[in-house]
């Protein structure tokens, strides 16, 4: 009995090392872009972007407006981080956060015309929010309802009355709603595919 506890929480630890390894390189590499400056060769683009340069679907959620607007969204990403890295594999955080970013930047890119650019990690994170919460229903089924209520409702709100002010007034510019909503949506369904994908292998005989 002994043996086995020990073995699970090890098996935890590790768990929450890589998710917290993934955040710290996530975070780390926002750092990095804005300290040198790359965040108008990267950002989400339309205009280059239909030029050629599809990296930048992905690289605009890396970049930011200025340092405040990098701070609340890391801020945001720490919060996220404590409050749920145990609730996936490092694997699945890292899809979680892919398929977000890559939602984000292809939404914007065949739903959002009218929009020239875009920059921000925000869209990702209600992604990585959202999976996080579903992931916990597995756990702690009243905080994971309470946190997918909260972050539907979020994104809900704002699509009715916009963005909060303060958001706006941090960051530095204005807050794209539909980014949220489309990361929200892609990590939403990436993590529930997964769930849904590891409950059917597990249920094989073996």
């Amino acid at each position: 009995m002994q043996s086995n506890e020990t073995s699970s929480k090890a098996e935890h630890f590790f768990l929450l090392c890589k998710a917290y390894s993934l955040a710290l390189a996530l975070g780390a590499a926002c750092l990095l872009l804005q300290a040198t400056g790359l965040a108008e060769k990267l950002r989400f683009s339309r205009a280059e972007i239909d030029s050629g340069e599809w990296w930048r679907i992905l690289t605009g959620n890396l970049v930011h407006l200025g340092y405040p607007h990098l701070f609340l969204n890391l801020a945001g990403l720490a919060i996220i981080t404590l409050l749920l890295a145990h609730t996936m594999t490092g694997r699945q955080w890292f899809v979680t956060g892919l398929v977000s970013m890559l939602g984000v930047g292809i939404g914007l890119l065949l739903l959002d015309p009218q929009l020239s650019w875009y920059v921000g990690l925000s869209g990702a994170l209600y992604g990585l929010l959202l999976g996080g919460a579903i992931a916990e229903y597995r756990n702690h089924k009243p905080i994971s309802l309470l946190l997918v209520a909260y972050t539907v409702g979020k994104i809900v709100w704002e699509q009715l009355y916009g963005a909060v002010e303060s958001s706006e007034r941090i960051s530095g510019g204005t807050v794209i709603v539909n980014a949220h909503m489309y990361g929200m949506v892609a990590g939403g369904l990436a993590v529930t595919a997964m769930l849904a994908v590891s409950s059917f292998l597990h249920r094989q005989p073996s």
